[in-house]
């Protein structure tokens, strides 16, 4: 796994060798920042990235421009790696890692953001209302932006009320780009 683009692109990720672990693709980061550089001004987003794991998805929006990012994450193994790739690009600064449960994350009052990625287990029990739960959060701000990944095998239907609502599919992975509606 490596940063595709902007200031830290072309350098590897340190990973997890672990099969319940799927990290995002390169082709799937592509898609995603490509449809983001049009939405999001990146230099100006405070960034959250759920279900962090090795970091890939918050270091590429960190090599893109964005100012800081906060990562969750709870397993061991996973937080080891993204220590790792913090320490080899140097970022340690511009980030802050959060070790603990997502959920209970999301339930404490804290700060918004411009922009959440989230990219849980595709065999999380609750993944099919987690969109919502981040957007009745408080953690994404009105206006701002979500990106999530899930198995084509699993609906995920968020509410329309919350979130205008892009899909990409990607082989077995969707991705879903979610704007929060004002209000």
């Amino acid at each position: 796994m490596r940063i595709i683009a902007g200031e830290f692109g072309g350098r590897t990720l340190r990973t997890v060798r672990d099969f319940t672990i799927r990290p995002t693709t390169d082709r799937a980061k592509q898609v995603i920042f490509d449809v983001l550089a049009t939405r999001v001004a990146m230099e100006e987003s405070r960034t959250l990235d759920l279900f962090a794991g090795s970091g890939s998805l918050g270091l590429e929006a960190l090599s893109r421009g964005v100012p800081s990012v906060v990562f969750v994450e709870q397993a061991p193994k996973s937080l080891d790696a993204l220590h790792t790739n913090i320490r080899t690009l140097g970022v340690e600064k511009r980030v802050k890692v959060v070790r603990g449960d997502v959920f209970r994350y999301l339930a404490s009052p804290g700060r918004s953001f411009d922009l959440v990625f989230a990219d849980p287990p595709y065999k999380l029990g609750t993944i099919g209302s987690l969109a919502d739960v981040i957007g009745r959060s408080g953690a994404l701000r009105p206006g701002g932006w979500l990106v999530m990944e899930h198995s084509t095998e699993t609906p995920v239907e968020p509410d329309a009320t919350l979130f205008t609502v892009l899909r990409k599919q990607l082989g077995q992975t969707m991705v879903l780009i979610l704007q929060k509606r004002d209000g």
